[in-house]
């Protein structure tokens, strides 16, 4: 291995530590370096690693005709995830990756371990707005671009039109809009809000960051604490317990909404339940929607954002970058990755890819969105009136959907937010040294 490839590479240490994993580094030898593998018969193979199981089969497709139109390239597709750590490690990594784009990935971006992207044409194909959502988790060197997004997910309150309809509830824009339309409800028997809470990361993805994110700038908030490091106290201006409490009665109100048992009820009985028209609304993101409509092909679904404020031009919708496209740095076939990642993102392949999964395409002069699903929220995604969800910052050390549920349960908030001012500065601190 050369030196500037020595340089480049990280630590297994390191490596370990960006992916939560320090504690496995000691019993781990480090490993040597691989030797790049060239073209055999003329032939490059790529591998090609994304997150998502239930797309296979689209890639798969898109893969066949990548390959038709180019014979010197071989694509293979890896959807275990659990594979892309060990690979980095062993400096076999993927040449491509999708990952959903949050504090995990964002470590991997600020150690080097992907290219930047910038130089690619279809770079510039990016709405800058779209782009903004992953650099706004740190840059590597302060101004590569290491992922290029390819799906963007709008979360919100999905509804059940039948429902609203029957009963003249027009889809509330303020807070006490919704409260009235959730007592509407109530009065006559149905459900307002459908509840998961067994599963515990269905709080913290709807009511938690639903709410936190329409009533704070998360991101502003997380920048700054990052900033701080581990030079935070409990009650600080910077604190979770100076900034997150006036948003828990709302989360507690939207608890309050849900049917007795809720605490009982996973995922997969919520999509049963509220495809059966068991309640009004669901807090829940267009990952649910093909699962609504196969529990109830007649069902009339639509989305909004949750407002919490009554200014509704205050509202916003919580989004995240459901795929980005990277191409590892130490590749030995970045060519042939330069290639594929431009084919990924030519329009008929990521236009095509969003439509069929309720997502919305990153690109700049991309189809406006006409599914009825998701035109209640398409308005705030174009035009940039969105956050990230607050729960997507915390590293997996931090258990926060068991630290949400409990809340939900005890409602206790200062014993919450005193625990996660307290988990934070924990994490800050060990990873400063």
């Amino acid at each position: 291995m050369n030196a500037a490839a020595t340089a480049s590479l990280l630590s297994r240490r390191s490596l370990l530590r960006a992916a939560g994993l320090a504690g496995a580094a000691a019993m781990i030898p480090l490993a040597g370096c691989a030797s790049p593998s060239g073209p055999q018969n003329g032939v490059t193979t790529l591998r090609f690693m994304q997150n998502k199981p239930e797309v296979v089969a689209y890639f798969n497709q898109v893969i066949k005709d990548f390959e038709a139109l180019n014979p010197d390239i071989h694509v293979v597709q890896d959807f275990n995830e659990g594979n892309f750590v060990p690979g980095l490690v062993r400096n076999d990594p993927p040449d491509v990756v999708t990952r959903g784009f949050a504090t995990e990935t964002a470590e991997f971006v600020r150690k080097g371990i992907f290219a930047d992207l910038s130089g690619l044409p279809v770079a510039r194909t990016i709405d800058p707005k779209f782009q903004d959502l992953v650099n706004s988790w740190g840059q590597y060197n302060g101004n590569e671009t290491s992922a290029l997004p390819f799906s963007v997910a709008a979360a919100g309150v999905i509804y059940n039109r039948g429902i609203f309809a029957a009963h003249g509830v027009a889809v509330p824009t303020t807070w006490d809009a919704f409260v009235a339309a959730c007592e509407t409800f109530k009065a006559v028997g149905i459900t307002p809000i459908y509840g998961t809470f067994k599963d515990a990361w269905t709080l913290r993805q709807g009511a938690f960051d639903y709410v936190t994110g329409g009533m704070l700038d998360v991101g502003a908030f997380f920048q700054e604490l990052m900033a701080k490091g581990a030079k935070i106290t409990q009650g600080a201006p910077e604190a979770f317990s100076s900034h997150f409490g006036s948003s828990l009665p709302k989360i507690l109100q939207l608890a309050a909404f849900s049917q007795g048992g809720a605490a009982s009820k996973n995922y997969a009985d919520g999509n049963a339940a509220f495809g059966k028209g068991q309640a009004a609304m669901y807090l829940q993101g267009p990952w649910a929607l093909s699962q609504l409509v196969q529990a109830n092909k007649d069902i009339r679904l639509g989305t909004f954002p949750l407002p919490v404020t009554n200014d509704a031009a205050e509202t916003k919708v919580r989004v995240n970058v459901d795929m980005a496209l990277s191409i590892t740095r130490n590749t030995p076939n970045r060519a042939a990755a330069e290639r594929f990642v431009n084919y990924l993102l030519e329009p008929s392949v990521v236009n095509t890819y969003n439509g069929k999964n309720a997502a919305f395409s990153p690109l700049k002069d991309a189809p406006a969105v006409s599914d009825p699903q998701l035109t209640g929220v398409a308005a705030h995604v174009g035009d940039g009136r969105y956050y990230q969800g607050a729960g997507t910052y915390f590293p997996p050390s931090i258990p926060m959907n068991n630290y949400i549920q409990s809340f939900v349960y005890n409602k206790n908030g200062e014993q919450f937010l005193s625990t996660v001012d307290a988990e934070w500065r924990r994490v800050a601190e060990r990873t400063a040294v």
